[in-house]
């Protein structure tokens, strides 16, 4: 029984945020989503970059080469 109250609960809290987030800046709010995809997109970029870096640097110094 909690877990349903605590379900309803944040299902209720979600569809707050969007009708807020719809509401106040409607045709806005596709610029704004556009913009956080390319940021979301350009920062996940950078991370896997550096991950790559690394990994080659570790193949590059392993004992076999």
């Amino acid at each position: 029984m909690k877990d349903q109250l605590a379900l309803l609960i944040a299902g209720m809290a979600c569809s707050l945020l969007a009708w807020t987030f719809w509401h106040y800046l409607g045709a806005d709010a596709v610029h704004v989503l556009g913009i956080v995809f390319i940021l979301t997109l350009a920062l996940d970029n950078r991370r896997l970059r550096a991950r790559l870096r690394q990994q080659a640097r570790a193949i590059d110094a392993s004992p076999g080469r």
